[in-house]
């Protein structure tokens, strides 16, 4: 559970902190929850085609950060279980402070390639939003797909969003994107052809119903950096082969 490839454990903590203290200085605060957050929770069971008042099993949340996503999830009240896992440490330690869980949540500071604490097959909603384009190279999100694979559920669904670059050898089309924090700027099509080698695909649903909903972000949003880059998302939708 502490294997950050070639960072250490340290640099990975202080990366963390970096993060927070980086987007505070441009006016955004990342621990800020509010209604984009709730907002978003629904647009994720929407595009997940789950049922809102049906208990759903575990959700695990890839990437969690301070686990504002899960926050917003389980005011929804449909998961029996939540798991967050996130490299950063202390941003995994910022989370009791900013909502109280209780004992149907488990958070760990772990590498998204190596989730060995959880069991194959337990998990029944995985989220991971805009974490695999932060990874350090192909090999480490190759052995993060397969991971994900691995704990996925017979009937569990995946749902992937990251920001697409318009042609390759470019970065994202939104030219307020901080480029230098994204290891991975690939097009849509070369993400596509990564997750078939893994997933059966519902990409094409999965888009339409969130380029339609209401709940998409299509405006700028003051308490968190996401609504910069909301032009360049994409959304992928998966299940077992």
């Amino acid at each position: 559970m502490e294997d950050y490839g070639e960072f250490s454990k340290e640099e990975v903590a202080k990366h963390g902190e970096q993060y927070v203290e980086y987007y505070k200085s441009k006016g955004l605060d990342i621990t800020f929850y509010g209604n984009w957050q709730k907002d978003f929770a629904k647009l994720l069971i929407q595009i997940a085609e789950l049922d809102p008042i049906k208990e759903q099993g575990i959700v695990l949340d890839v990437g969690c950060a301070c686990a504002l996503n899960l926050r917003a999830i389980d005011e929804l009240g449909i998961f029996s279980h939540m798991i967050g896992i996130d490299q950063s440490e202390y941003l995994i330690n910022l989370i009791p402070d900013l909502h109280n869980f209780g004992s149907y949540a488990d958070f760990y500071a772990a590498s998204s390639w190596d989730m060995s604490m959880i069991d194959r097959g337990e998990i029944d909603f995985l989220i991971c939003t805009h974490v695999l384009e932060h990874l350090p190279d192909e090999d480490a999100l190759d052995k993060t797909l397969k991971e994900f694979k691995r704990v996925l559920s017979k009937d569990g669904k995946i749902l992937i969003m990251i920001p697409c670059a318009e042609k390759e050898g470019t970065t994202f089309e939104d030219p307020r994107d901080i480029s230098d924090l994204h290891t991975l700027a690939h097009t849509d099509k070369w993400w596509t052809a990564k997750f078939k080698k893994y997933f059966k695909s519902e990409t094409f649903k999965a888009r339409a119903k969130f380029k339609k909903s209401e709940l998409r972000p299509d405006r700028d949003v003051e308490e968190t950096f996401y609504g910069q880059y909301h032009p360049s998302w994409h959304v992928f939708r998966y299940v077992h082969k």
